[in-house]
């Protein structure tokens, strides 16, 4: 079973109108999808990010998943739970973390804040305050715990944000962009908090919305991309660099030769983007990058055309492209790989 599966997930509002359209009485009832047919599954245990541009969709999925918004069509269940039919269940065993500081109380200390939402919770006085102090010393809040919200540097406010979402010890847990506002120290504290803590040693499911998409590569088993409310892909990084990098990159470090020679070894079809940086510090120094297309690959006899002219080789690689590559072609593009 997955702890979280969606199936065709549908979510149609009508637009707000403004003044002039009420004066008017306009009959438009053009409805807005925000979420179309919208498909995914989120294995138990593993940290799952999805990503998207503004306004892709992403935070009217996650309202439907966490039951604050009926879907217009189609299913989910979350830990088994149907997300419409057993909306208490799926909240009793779901925590929600989201960077918006007005939920909690300011002149309130953090300790303070966390037991009155475990309150909420329905925890007794004696089980809130152990599971409090437990998780403030995981996160290591226990010097501030008693000290005023207003007081807390916005690390602290994230850190207890989580804190807050842990109160029920969920077994999947919703991190909405997690390290937004956190310095690199903190971030990479509360990466290390989510893979190490929560998901090796505590076996939770976390579903991880951010923008920073060097954090998803570091963190995330598989992931989906949403575009104008559809799913574009679903599946693993390895799995969108084989679907959508069809090209080869390569970099190649030369010395001894030439950029006019190098440019004229370099002349073949299936070279795409080819680029020759020259080194400040040596004429006769080049990086050389360039795509290979086409399907053929005509590495090898350029390395032998450029020892045979007496270049040196001093490097040869093919470069994986990042995350943030991958994620921009499929959005430029538009296309639809869901695997």
């Amino acid at each position: 079973m997955f702890a979280i599966e969606a199936e065709k997930l549908t979510k149609k509002y009508m637009p707000s109108k403004g003044i002039k359209a009420l004066v008017l009485k306009s009959a438009s009832k053009e409805e807005i999808t925000a979420v179309d047919n919208a498909s995914l599954q989120v294995k138990k245990g593993e940290v799952f990010g999805f990503l998207g541009p503004n306004g892709a969709g992403k935070t009217t999925l996650i309202k439907m998943l966490t039951t604050l918004l009926r879907p217009t069509s189609g299913t989910a269940h979350v830990n088994g739970y149907d997300v419409v039919k057993e909306e208490d269940k799926v909240k009793s065993s779901i925590g929600f973390v989201t960077s918006e500081e007005r939920s909690f109380y300011w002149r309130l200390t953090g300790r303070q804040n966390l037991s009155f939402f475990a309150a909420m919770y329905g925890l007794n006085s004696a089980d809130a305050s152990k599971r409090i102090d437990s998780i403030l010393g995981q996160l290591n809040l226990e010097n501030a715990a008693d000290n005023m919200f207003y007081s807390y540097s916005s690390g602290m406010k994230q850190k207890l944000s989580i804190a807050r979402g842990l109160i029920c010890d969920p077994e999947v847990l919703f991190l909405d962009e997690p390290t937004k506002s956190v310095d690199v120290m903190t971030g990479q504290d509360l990466k290390n908090f989510i893979k190490n803590k929560l998901v090796g040693q505590d076996n939770k499911t976390i579903f991880l919305t951010t923008h920073r998409l060097e954090e998803a590569e570091d963190l995330c088993d598989s992931l989906a991309i949403i575009n104008k409310g559809k799913i574009q892909f679903r599946g693993t990084i390895a799995e969108l660099r084989k679907k959508r990098y069809l090209q080869n990159k390569f970099t190649i470090s030369v010395e001894g030769m030439s950029k006019v020679n190098i440019t004229k070894i370099c002349d073949h079809p299936s070279l795409d983007n080819l680029s020759i940086d020259t080194s400040k510090n040596a004429d006769l120094h080049h990086n050389v990058n360039f795509n290979v297309v086409n399907g053929h690959n005509p590495v090898s006899n350029i390395v032998e055309k450029i020892i045979a002219d007496g270049g040196t080789l001093v490097a040869c690689n093919k470069v994986e492209p990042r995350l943030e590559e991958l994620f921009t072609d499929l959005l430029r593009e538009g296309s639809n790989v869901v695997s």
